[in-house]
């Protein structure tokens, strides 16, 4: 096999994670509490409260004088309660709750403007199949140019559902007289039952999360048999199964939070021994595994805000310490670490949600008595890029698929970045010098660590 290597030169220059306010928008105790977040044309979209505006529409180049209000869509002190934050053909989509309620859309050229009439009862949005979906009087309907369609069926939609290869795949109940919600499909053309899986009574289906990298719908139902577990489907019905009873039994695990991160897929659940703890998944029995017990015990971590920055899992959980802590995992047990402890010492704090933008995490949250709930922004560490001469890693393939190997020493593990010289992973074991990547495809730099205590460099090509 022909071995090719790409070298780096990378200077001994890491910086630390860190977490500063980016902004008070509503200053003092009082809380701005940022939500809804949504990228959009370069920028960090969400909604939050300022005594002159109310809650409404802001955004941020990750800069504290670039953190603006985008739109007083309710003018004056009054709020617009912006929620429901997508992006569709380069408009950013929003439905009001009060102030003139209703689905709007926003462009930096236009403003905020009345997308569609009628749909101020809307909820439950979906992208997919280039429509916007969305449920609207117990019934299935789509947004499209402008024009609301409602699917003709006397299905009554519970409001959850998800979107695999060109289906609409949705919790729902026959008829308007029946609360037995099984497993329906919207085809395009027709709604039909895709499977019951609870033959005593509603299985609910609910937390729909696609993961593209599995080509797999995954979602929680309850059965008679097992209880509310981790479900699947590709669309049909002998691809509608179980993928694993969590929680023995006919108890449940309730899964939820999903996040991917390369071919794997996070989640929370509870077994009915460690309480709510990280879980992960491949699509199978066999490797749907517990991650690691945080809370050590019964006692729930809660795993929360599962989010993707670089190829890595980060996620807000409780240990026990009674202390605000950012996480990482890989997905083993020994990388399930502390990534940051947010406010060391400080046990009343307020987590809201987590987005990752721009090589940052960004967090609304309270973490002092001098600020309410607000916009805080976590740098991630950096490598520098420089002509140092240093040896490089043999890696090969290169380009590989996953899998590499290690040659010229004994390599013990790995650090990897990628080429904006941001950490991805770290301190990650080797074993007899190979070792298989789990990120999307692209470049990145991979710094391997001898059993000597050397570490040598090299751009690696996943493709």
């Amino acid at each position: 096999m022909k071995k090719i290597v790409f070298t780096l030169f990378i200077a001994n220059a890491l910086s630390a994670q860190s977490i500063d306010l980016l902004k008070d928008i509503n200053p003092g105790a009082q809380p701005s509490t940022p939500a809804e977040f949504a990228k959009y044309n370069g920028r960090l979209y969400f909604s939050a409260t300022n005594p002159d505006y109310g809650l409404e529409l802001w955004s941020t180049d990750g800069t504290a004088g670039g953190t603006t209000l985008t739109a007083d869509i309710n003018p004056g002190t009054g709020s617009s309660i912006p929620t429901s934050l997508l992006v569709k053909d380069g408009i950013l989509y929003m439905k009001t709750l009060t102030g003139g309620p209703g689905f709007y859309s926003y462009t930096e050229a236009n403003g905020v403007q009345l997308a569609a009439s009628g749909m101020a009862a809307a909820s439950n949005f979906l992208l997919a199949n280039d429509r916007i979906y969305f449920r609207i009087n117990s019934k299935l309907s789509y947004l499209n140019e402008g024009t609301v369609t409602e699917i003709d069926t006397p299905v009554i939609v519970n409001g959850q559902m998800g979107a695999i290869n060109g289906k609409i795949v949705t919790g729902a109940s026959p008829n308007s007289t029946s609360s037995n919600a099984q497993l329906y499909v919207y085809d395009g053309t027709t709604v039909s039952l895709l499977k019951t899986i609870n033959t005593n009574t509603t299985s609910n289906p609910q937390s729909f999360f696609y993961s593209s990298q599995l080509n797999t719908l995954f979602f929680t139902a309850g059965s008679a048999t097992a209880g509310f577990e981790l479900w699947k489907t590709d669309g049909t019905e002998e691809g509608t199964v179980q993928v694993k009873n969590i929680n023995a039994g006919t108890s449940s695990s309730f899964p939820g939070n999903f996040q991917q991160v390369g071919n794997k897929v996070f989640f929370s659940a509870n077994n009915g021994t460690n309480g709510v703890e990280l879980w992960v998944t491949d699509g199978t029995e066999e490797g749907t595994k517990l991650v690691k017990d945080i809370y050590p015990g019964s006692q729930a971590s809660n795993p929360n805000n599962l989010t993707n920055l670089n190829g890595t899992l980060y996620f807000l959980a409780a240990d026990g310490s009674g202390e605000a802590k950012l996480w990482e995992s890989d997905g083993t047990e020994e990388g399930t670490k502390v990534t940051l402890e947010l406010k060391p010492g400080y046990t009343n704090f307020v987590l809201g949600k987590m987005e990752a933008y721009n090589g940052a995490l960004y967090l609304s949250a309270k973490l002092n008595v001098t600020n309410g709930q607000e916009l805080y922004k976590i740098e991630m560490p950096t490598l520098a890029v420089s002509d140092l001469n240093k040896k490089s890693a043999i890696v090969y393939p290169n380009p590989t698929n996953g899998d590499i190997f290690f040659s010229g020493k004994e390599y013990v593990s790995y650090d990897l970045y990628d080429l904006n010289g941001r950490l991805l992973n770290q301190n990650v074991k080797i074993n007899d010098n190979k070792t298989h990547l789990s990120v999307p495809n692209g470049n990145y730099i991979l710094v391997g660590k001898t059993k000597e205590g050397t570490a040598n460099t090299t751009k690696l090509i996943v493709k």
